[in-house]
C-alpha cells in the first residue's frame, strides 16, 4: 500500500502542522534567531517496535526547513530495539522545535499500529491464510495513514472507505425489514446490480437464520459476526458445504489471544479494529546534540 503517488503524506502533514500552528511557536521564535541552527536524534526509548512514518516525520521538518539535513538510520518495517537511533538531522532550530511534536506524533502513532498488527500476524504462525486485516474503526482524517500502518505490519487493509465494495451490516438489513416487506428480494436484486457494476458484495451474519437469508443472496463474501467459537465452526462448514466459492470473514471483538484459534478454522479473512483503535503509541522522542 503506497501513499505518495497520491500527495496523501503531504496533505496530512500540512493539515497537523496547521493545527500545532507550527508556523506560529511563539515559544521558539522568541527565543531563537532566524539562522541559528541546531543538531538532535531522534530516539525508540519503548520496548521492541516495528518503525513505521518515517516519511510522515521527514515531511513535517522539510516542510518547515527546506534545508535541513537528515540522515535516516532504519527503514521503514524494521523491527527496532529500545534506544535505538533512527535518524540525525541538523537544521534551523525554530523548524526543528516547531516541527517536532507533529513528526514524533506520526512515527509514534503509526509504529504502535504496525506494531500491534505484527503481533496479530505473527500469532497465524506460518498460514497463508486467513489474512488479518483492520476494519473501519480509524481516527478521523487519518484512515489512509492507519491502513498504511496496518500493511506495514504485515496485515491486509481491508474496505478504505463506504465506495470500496459493498458491506450490508445489521443496520442496514434492520432498515429493509422496516421499509420493505420483500426486503430479501430486494437485497437480492441489489447484490445482483452491484456484482454486474463488478463491487463485491459483503453481508454480516449474527446467527445461522440469518446465514442462510445470506446465502440465498450468493454474496461475494460472508461476515460471520461476534459468534462464539462453536457456533463459528458450524457457521464455516456450513458455508463450506453450501457455498464452497464464498468467501469467509470473522470479526467482532477479536484479541490477540483469540487469533490461534479462529486461524486453525478454514476462513479467508480476521478482521480486528484492536489493531488501530487499541494500539499503543510507540515511544521514539528528539534529542538535542
Amino acid at each position: 500500500m503506497r501513499l505518495g503517488e497520491e500527495g496523501i503524506i503531504k496533505r496530512l502533514v500540512a493539515a497537523a502542522l496547521d493545527e500545532d500552528k507550527a508556523g506560529r511557536d511563539v515559544t521558539s521564535q522568541i527565543l531563537f534567531g532566524p539562522r541559528e541552527t541546531t543538531k538532535g536524534q531522534i530516539v525508540h526509548k519503548g520496548q521492541e517496535a516495528v518503525l513505521c512514518g518515517l516519511d510522515f516525520a521527514l515531511g513535517a521538518f522539510r516542510a518547515m526547513d527546506g534545508g535541513i539535513k537528515i540522515k535516516v538510520l532504519a527503514r521503514e518495517g524494521e523491527r527496532i530495539k529500545s534506544m535505538r537511533t533512527i535518524l540525525h538531522l541538523e537544521g534551523r532550530a525554530r523548524a526543528v522545535l516547531a516541527a517536532e511534536r507533529t513528526a514524533l506524533n506520526f512515527l509514534c502513532h503509526l509504529s504502535g499500529i504496525a506494531t500491534k498488527t505484527r503481533e496479530f500476524t505473527v500469532a497465524l504462525g506460518a498460514r497463508k491464510s486467513p489474512v488479518i486485516s483492520d476494519t473501519r474503526k480509524t481516527h478521523p482524517m487519518l484512515r489512509a495513514a492507519e491502513k498504511y500502518a496496518v500493511a506495514v505490519g504485515g496485515g491486509s487493509p481491508h474496505r478504505r472507505d463506504l465506495a470500496e465494495m459493498a458491506m450490508v451490516k445489521d443496520n442496514h438489513l434492520a432498515a429493509l425489514r422496516r421499509l420493505h416487506w420483500s426486503w430479501h428480494d430486494r437485497l437480492s436484486e441489489a447484490a445482483r446490480q452491484l456484482r454486474e457494476r463488478k463491487i463485491s458484495v459483503e453481508i454480516e451474519v449474527q446467527n445461522f437464520s440469518e446465514l442462510d437469508a445470506a446465502l440465498w443472496v450468493n454474496p461475494d463474501w460472508i461476515m460471520l459476526d461476534n459468534m462464539a467459537y462453536a457456533g463459528l465452526r458450524r457457521a464455516v462448514r456450513h458455508i463450506r458445504q453450501k457455498a464452497p466459492a464464498v468467501k469467509i470473514e470473522v470479526s467482532g471483538g477479536v484479541g490477540l489471544k483469540d487469533v490461534k484459534y479462529l486461524a486453525r478454522l478454514p476462513i479467508d479473512r480476521i478482521s480486528a479494529g484492536a489493531i488501530v483503535h487499541s494500539a499503543p503509541f510507540a515511544n521514539f522522542s528528539l534529542e538535542l546534540l
